[in-house]
């Protein structure tokens, strides 16, 4: 690892910058990247400190901390539960297949509207219980590919949540993620010493690029914004497929 450390950090860049620039996003860069030279359980490893510091910093800078606490802890309780759950799935039990699901549940929402399929209606008239779900399955796919922003940018979309307080959410969903998963990855003894002394300059380098994206975030509207999250989605999906085909 230690002879790609500075791909490691131009990726680690990269990926704060992105996660500055729309709130969110920052394993979803690295992971992949990451993985063109490492195992998908070493890319998980690497991204864990940076990426649950990045999102203490945005949460941190929203200043809602209480508010989305107090609105959305059954989200962030699920995503909890379902990150143990699917972390220890993919230390233990883990298969390459699990990429193609989730591929294929992202493909599936982004063609709800040629199958006239809505989940706004049962959102609203279930909130607790979908509140759970999408929390539940969005952590256990955190656990088993690192990338657990599709399923929140569903029920984002379907939730019709604005922009600001969207983003707080994702960030507070994915602190509490990544914090499980380091206690986890800890239990099985995988943080030596020169591991976490590489995670310095690797943290320095992410929270830089998280400067200089946010600086670029105000200037993306609503209307973009909900763009910017279904091309994510395309983005992922088409990654996702190929990473699973080509291997």
């Amino acid at each position: 690892m230690d002879n790609y450390l500075l791909l490691e950090i131009g990726i680690f860049f990269l990926s704060g910058f992105v996660h500055g620039v729309v709130g969110f996003g920052f394993p979803m860069v690295a992971t992949p990247l990451l993985s063109l030279f490492l195992t998908l359980k070493e890319s998980v490893l690497y991204t864990l400190f940076p990426t649950m510091i990045v999102n203490a910093n945005v949460i941190k800078k929203s200043g809602t901390f209480k508010s989305i606490w107090k609105e959305y802890k059954l989200l962030i309780l699920s995503v909890l539960l379902g990150s143990f759950i699917g972390t220890n799935f993919l230390i233990i039990f883990y298969d390459d297949s699990y990429r193609l699901l989730l591929a294929l549940v992202i493909l599936l929402y982004l063609n709800t509207s040629y199958i006239k399929l809505s989940l706004y209606e049962i959102i609203q008239s279930n909130p607790k219980k979908m509140m759970f779900f999408f929390g539940f399955i969005s952590g256990i796919v955190s656990g088993l590919v690192n990338i657990m922003i599709p399923v929140l940018i569903i029920y984002i979309l379907e939730s019709k949540i604005e922009k600001n307080k969207s983003i707080a959410v994702m960030n507070f969903c994915f602190f509490i993620s990544k914090s499980i998963q380091i206690v986890i990855f800890g239990a099985y003894g995988s943080f030596s010493f020169e591991f976490l002394a590489l995670m310095i300059p690797i943290v320095i380098f992410s929270l830089f690029g998280l400067f200089m994206g946010t600086k670029i975030r105000n200037r993306v509207d609503e209307n973009m914004y909900k763009k910017i999250l279904r091309f994510s989605l395309w983005v992922l999906a088409f990654y996702l497929f190929t990473d699973y085909f080509l291997k």
